[in-house]
């Protein structure tokens, strides 16, 4: 009998030592759950992000713009965009204070004329895509104009990565970084990265797709408040692929939203078509 207590007693001492050891050791024990708990932190990160886009119903802005590409000679301009959000985007370029190029972008067409060659064109938003040699959507555009993160959605999978000294948000996880960085082959997938800043915006935005041999790169900084919500008064976009390089570079110097906007786009008739 006393064997038999005895033998209980020292089960039951085993056992809680077991249980102690096991609750000593740190809750992130494998790469699964550390991958986990980089998913948890990114979702909030992207959460308040998104929070902070900048909201508006119309907006109006004056923009220095250049216009750099492999194929072409620099190029600067002076444009003044109306936007009325989700539903068009009208631009006027002008050099040297004259109007040579009027543009209007829906979310399905695009429409321009060149005052100076007295010609126009009427086709669908895949011009733009053609034209910056990379996929991207009126909305992208539209993002892209106002300093919101482009392509980033609350639906998406995001990791917060920590990596040589950064911290950012990727569209893939460490591990899967580590495999593309050790694969010989090139991912058709477009790897997405978002470096936020204290603002919670982007200051820094890297898109990349190794098959295309494609890398879109945006630059947002020097934020300052308009109506209350935080805009980037200086935007650069460097868009590489293996036809050309572009970059576009955007320095704000006026904006104006909600106060209604109103604009015209007609082609005259004696104009030719492109």
């Amino acid at each position: 009998m006393k064997n038999k207590m005895l033998l209980k007693l020292l089960m039951v001492v085993f056992s809680l030592l077991l249980w102690q050891c096991r609750a000593k050791k740190p809750l992130i024990t494998d790469s699964t759950s550390q991958e986990l708990l980089s998913k948890q932190k990114a979702d909030t990160i992207v959460k308040q992000v998104l929070e902070n886009n900048f909201e508006f119903t119309d907006l109006k802005a004056k923009i220095k713009t250049k216009f750099k590409s492999r194929e072409k000679q620099n190029i600067a301009f002076g444009t003044f965009v109306k936007i009325v959000k989700d539903s068009a985007i009208h631009a006027t370029i002008s050099i040297a204070t004259i109007p040579v190029v009027v543009a209007l972008i829906t979310p399905d067409t695009l429409k321009f004329i060149n005052k100076k060659e007295q010609k126009y064109f009427v086709g669908g938003i895949d011009y733009v895509k053609s034209l910056l040699k990379t996929d991207i959507s009126f909305y992208e555009i539209q993002d892209l104009l106002v300093g919101n993160p482009v392509k980033l959605k609350p639906t998406d999978s995001h990791y917060l990565i920590e990596e040589e000294n950064q911290v950012f948000l990727s569209s893939k996880s460490k591990n899967a970084l580590l495999a593309l960085k050790k694969s010989n082959l090139p991912s058709s997938e477009w790897l997405v990265k978002y470096w936020v800043n204290e603002l919670y915006k982007t200051g820094r935005t890297v898109v990349e797709n190794d098959a295309e041999k494609t890398a879109i790169e945006i630059i947002q900084a020097d934020y300052n408040k308009v109506d209350g919500q935080f805009f980037p008064n200086r935007t650069q976009a460097e868009i590489v692929t293996p036809k050309d390089s572009i970059t576009i570079q955007l320095n704000y110097q006026r904006v104006k939203i909600n106060t209604g906007v109103d604009f015209e786009f007609s082609i005259p008739d004696h104009y030719s078509s492109y």
